[in-house]
């Protein structure tokens, strides 16, 4: 293969002012490129070349930068379009994770929320229950009616939840809402109480909307019905064992007797489950007589969001004892 690769003529740079920097292949013979070395020859001089040969050095240069440049900006747009990619996922994943905190977040405030909601509800029938006294026969009635009508709202910037109250007949033993623990779940004979929490709320520059519905079961260990049924009991034995008696006088040594002995079935049953009992009689009229009774049955010592507290049913009823005419008559 010839060594002259700069012209046809056969001309060569003189030995030592070139190096090779490789070969094209053009049709069927191999061309070699050499580069002017910068120690013998200065930069870009191509004077000491023939024309010929000039022109084409100056060509591949030529074409050289312009490849550079392209590749250049090639290689910038890949690079550009990298980074973006990385940077719009960066920011996808850092939105995404924002999102999902501000969720988790409502989650952990509504939870908050019913608990402290149904914690209220507890305190104020709590409140209502010792300090008012109820009468035996509408004792149940006056407390669903009162819980039914109890609410609790808990608001923040991005929440807020509703709590409503109404009495419960059945529900699970055990409930979910461990912030209201010793207090969940439904415990049949005690003030049992749904919850029914309404949650909405979220965060508009997220674009996170939150909604939640939930019904939790929440007891006092009071048991009103047991109470009730004892002092209802209680006035019905005694009235019944009044008015078939004839006592020969109406004096408290006469009457008092008759109402202790009637009223010791109640009281014992009361007593052993764990209620308090009383019977008070007072004598009205002469004979024949009557007798205003007053029957008391309480729970004391029960436990409460507010510590211990004590309910109280009372009743009373004017029962007439028989009188010796409609007796004898009989």
């Amino acid at each position: 293969m010839a060594d002259s690769v700069f012209s046809t003529g056969g001309l060569r740079p003189p030995a030592g002012t070139v190096e090779p920097l490789g070969q094209l292949l053009r049709h069927d013979r191999t061309i070699w490129v050499w580069a002017l070395s910068a120690e013998r020859v200065p930069c870009c001089n191509t004077s000491i070349l023939p024309d010929a040969v000039s022109s084409r050095v100056r060509g591949m240069a030529k074409h050289a930068g312009i490849g550079a440049t392209v590749a250049a900006a090639v290689i910038f747009s890949i690079v550009l379009a990298s980074n973006y990619a990385v940077y719009y996922a960066a920011q996808e994943n850092a939105r995404l994770h924002s999102t999902s905190n501000a969720a988790d977040a409502l989650a952990d405030q509504s939870t908050a929320f019913e608990g402290a909601g149904g914690a209220n509800i507890l305190l104020r029938e709590q409140a209502f229950l010792e300090s008012s006294v109820f009468d035996c026969s509408s004792a149940e009635d006056a407390v669903s009616a009162v819980i039914g009508t109890l609410t609790d709202v808990q608001t923040s910037a991005y929440l807020t939840v509703v709590t409503s109250a109404t009495p419960a007949t059945r529900g699970p033993a055990a409930d979910n809402l461990s912030m209201l623990s010793p207090f969940g779940g439904y415990v049949t004979g005690f003030l049992d109480t749904a919850l029914r929490e309404e949650a909405k709320g979220g965060v508009r520059a997220l674009g996170v909307s939150y909604s939640r519905n939930e019904t939790h079961y929440v007891n006092l260990p009071v048991r009103i019905g047991d109470m009730a049924g004892d002092c209802v009991q209680a006035l019905s034995d005694i009235k019944r064992a009044v008015s078939s008696t004839v006592p020969p006088n109406c004096t408290a040594s006469i009457v008092s007797p008759l109402i202790a002995a009637v009223a010791m079935n109640p009281r014992a049953k009361a007593t052993a489950s764990g209620l308090r009992f009383a019977v008070d009689s007072t004598i009205v009229g002469v004979a024949p007589c009557s007798v205003e009774v007053t029957v008391t049955v309480g729970q004391a010592n029960v436990m409460g969001p507010a510590g211990d507290f004590s309910v109280e049913l009372q009743q009373e009823t004017l029962v007439g004892f028989e009188s010796s005419t409609n007796s004898q008559q009989e």
